[in-house]
């Protein structure tokens, strides 16, 4: 936010920083492209995010206009995105690529020591990865925000700066802005509590409408998880790796975060049991190691997986054949598996979660306990299942309907 630089010189340093992450020719011709032309259209200016936002105007401008659906839509997402990177690097040094690679953030010097308090806070309080990673591309898209607006330290937020900031997620559900307002009010009250701000920030948010659920939950039916199963190609070594992680979600109903992290420590092949500290609680679990997935982790462990060093049994299959980042969704593998058994997406919410929900609705008409099942799944609170799975168990729903009294004069 406060150095002074070049366009050209960014652009030159960016185009390096890119170039060692190793992206491919296509990708970086047309970055150059853009920065080539970025450059001659600044000059000798030094850079700002104002540059920025007029450069991507001129450029629409004289082809048309912004276009999202026909052809040109590919090359000016290039170019919307080129410019992203530039103010991200400027502002933090970082090169945001993958979803998967969240970099290593320098925060902007008037906002450095308290956001870097802030989130070591976060981390002392045993707040999830997840939670975390979150709270850092909203703080950022934040500060970026308030660079275009000339704001270079907390003090100098107002209210007015917070409603304008807050209009650009209008495209989101209620439940998606009332997330994101979360992580602000958390972040301004602390910066309030802490005298980086003078005004109470925190209180003058809105507060999204938010009335509950809208949807019922997802999930599949006996028929299809066997189906599922089936269809996972169990000679491949990938296939063998995907197979053991279906059974793990589907008979154990883990979630992918601690399929992902399972260690071979974990497993007592002895007693036929798993014991883990649940990556979304850090509340300890211990479940019975069902034969069907014994022996599928057995033969991914034998006969699939890559030579490595790494203490989790799921790996890369490429080198260097590690454990899979934290933040990684595992959905590609699923994906090829659903894609094999038949099962379209259509805009629904599958993935590895619905086994998880599936169990549990089978459980359910099983007339299993909520407490029992709630310990089964691992919640924090027992209450979860009831308040939760109940919704798509359409079995014990139709109980819950009560018979109307149908008077003389209704029939008449």
């Amino acid at each position: 936010m406060s150095r002074k630089i070049l366009v050209f010189e960014l652009c030159s340093e960016l185009e390096a920083e890119l170039t060692r992450k190793q992206l491919s020719t296509d990708v970086m011709k047309r970055y150059r492209k853009v920065f080539k032309e970025f450059s001659v259209f600044c000059g000798e200016n030094p850079y700002s995010q104002s540059l920025g936002t007029e450069f991507l105007i001129q450029k629409f401008k004289a082809d048309g206009g912004i276009s999202i659906t026909d052809e040109h839509s590919k090359k000016e997402a290039y170019y919307f995105r080129c410019i992203r990177l530039l103010a991200e690097y400027y502002n933090f040094g970082i090169v945001h690529i993958r979803k998967d690679f969240a970099g290593e953030i320098l925060w902007p010097d008037g906002f450095r020591a308290c956001t870097e308090t802030y989130f070591s806070n976060l981390v002392d309080e045993g707040l999830s990865y997840g939670y975390i990673s979150r709270s850092r591309n909203i703080i950022k898209d934040l500060i970026l925000y308030l660079d275009t607006q000339k704001i270079y330290e907390p003090g100098a937020i107002t209210a007015e700066h917070n409603d304008a900031f807050i209009k650009s997620y209008y495209y989101l559900s209620p439940k998606g802005i009332e997330s994101k307002l979360c992580v602000l009010r958390r972040y301004y009250r602390f910066l309030y509590l802490n005298q980086y701000i003078q005004i109470q920030l925190a209180e003058k948010l809105p507060h999204a409408c938010i009335r509950g659920r809208m949807k019922i939950p997802t999930f599949w039916d006996c028929e299809t998880v066997e189906k599922i199963k089936r269809s996972a190609d169990r000679v491949s070594p990938s296939g063998k790796r995907a197979y053991a992680m279906i059974l793990l979600a589907s008979e154990l109903g883990l979630r992918i975060g601690d399929i992902r992290n399972l260690k071979l420590a974990d497993i007592d092949w002895v007693q036929k049991k798993i014991s883990i500290i649940q990556s979304k609680t850090k509340k300890p679990l211990v479940l019975p190691l069902t034969e069907e997935a014994g022996w599928a982790i057995i033969d991914y462990i034998k006969n699939g997986r890559p030579v490595t060093d790494s203490p989790n049994i799921f790996v890369k299959h490429r080198p260097p054949y590690d454990a899979f980042p934290i933040n990684s969704t595992m959905n590609h593998i699923l994906s090829v598996v659903l894609n094999r058994a038949g099962i379209p997406s259509d805009n629904k919410n599958y993935g590895w979660h619905t086994f998880r929900r599936s169990l549990a609705t089978k459980l359910l008409q099983s007339n299993v306990e909520m407490s029992t099942i709630s310990e089964i799944l691992g919640h924090s609170d027992p209450d979860i299942a009831g308040r939760y799975y109940i919704k798509i168990d359409a079995q014990n729903l139709k109980k819950c309907m009560l018979d109307l009294e149908v008077m003389d004069y209704v029939r008449k």
